[in-house]
């Protein structure tokens, strides 16, 4: 027979009690920050939004977004020769995480016709030795890294930062879609975007991360 059966499950009980108290309490706090998010990102280009507590406890919300295939067959379309390189046949269809970051992106609507990343970098009118190391750091592939090196390199404040990698990622996107569409000879732009509608749905998924000091 279990020693204290009576007393630990009096103190389970209270345990449970206690985490389901919690719980909800947490669950309220995190749709307060989650409602932030959304009122905080309308009308930006911004993906995140964090708060500080001024002990270096930091809470970040963010909104994921996530691609789903409507209409597989629509793939091959889009990556005509590449379909392979990119695309995993299983029971369900895996794209590779650099095909899904760009068809989000053109799925959104997130990105900069013709545009350039030298072009960008000569907006900021650094000088020559900083443009030079910037072109070769900038990629718009990992906003992260492109926030960092926008601000020590660049000497950007952590707004104008965010903003310049925003627009790097949106002209890394149609870059990387052009050179998929020099694979397909032929195919007019406006109808591959017609495709991508059609086998893709991007759903935004809020998430909630908390750093602690």
């Amino acid at each position: 027979m279990l020693e204290g059966a009576d007393e630990k499950i009096r103190r389970y009980k209270e345990i449970k009690l206690k985490m389901a108290a919690l719980k909800t309490e947490a669950d309220s706090i995190e749709a307060d920050f989650l409602k932030a998010l959304t009122d905080e990102l309308e009308d930006t280009k911004y993906k995140s939004v964090s708060w500080a507590d001024g002990e270096g406890n930091k809470v970040s919300a963010t909104d994921a977004a996530s691609l789903k295939i409507v209409y597989p067959a629509f793939l091959k379309k889009i990556f005509g020769e590449a379909y392979k390189d990119v695309v995993t046949e299983e029971t369900t269809y895996k794209v590779s995480a650099g095909a899904s970051r760009m068809l989000t992106a053109l799925y959104s609507r997130e990105f900069i016709r013709d545009g350039d990343l030298e072009q960008l970098i000569d907006t900021l009118k650094l000088d020559e030795k900083s443009a030079k190391t910037l072109m070769k750091k900038l990629k718009g592939k990992r906003f992260d890294t492109d926030v960092k090196n926008l601000m020590h390199i660049g000497g950007l404040s952590e707004e104008e930062a965010k903003e310049n990698a925003y627009l790097a990622a949106e002209i890394a996107v149609w870059n990387d879609f052009m050179k998929l569409m020099e694979l397909q000879p032929g195919v007019d732009i406006d109808k591959a975007l017609e495709w991508i509608d059609g086998a893709v749905i991007v759903e935004h998924t809020p998430k909630i991360r908390i750093d602690i000091a």
